[in-house]
């Protein structure tokens, strides 16, 4: 008997209410994985983060209250299994270095396909290890 694929459930921290709406819509069709909350604010995605236990965030790097790596150690700090992936459009090595010391699973370019955004949370879910995309 074959089992039920497990639902992955990803919180969305971004600034633009669009953005988040896109990412949304792209992620829950036909994929395992269930959007469970959305933020503007890394204060925001934090309280989430303890109220609706996501398996893996998806952190803007710059939000208009944190910086994605203070928001990463946060959110570490609270729950130290959850998957942090930060998004940005930005390839600044010292960034991404930065984002990855704080426990970051990985490093999204926002350029990416739909297709690859699912594999990069399929792959931080599977993983320890950590990313860059």
């Amino acid at each position: 008997m074959a089992s039920a694929t497990k639902r992955i459930r990803v919180l969305i921290c971004n600034k633009y209410t669009l953005f988040r709406e896109g990412i949304k819509a792209l992620l829950e069709q036909g994929t395992p994985i269930e959007i469970v909350g959305e933020a503007n604010t890394a204060a925001e995605a934090i309280e989430q983060l303890e109220r609706l236990k996501p398996d893996v965030v998806l952190m803007d790097v710059g939000t208009p209250d944190l910086t994605g790596f203070e928001a990463t150690q946060r959110m570490k700090a609270l729950d130290p299994n959850v998957k942090v992936l930060i998004l940005s459009m930005y390839e600044d090595e010292a960034l991404i270095s930065r984002c990855l010391e704080a426990g970051a699973s990985g490093y999204i370019r926002q350029n990416l396909r739909g297709a690859q955004l699912q594999s990069a949370i399929d792959a931080a879910c599977r993983t320890s290890d950590r990313a860059a995309a």
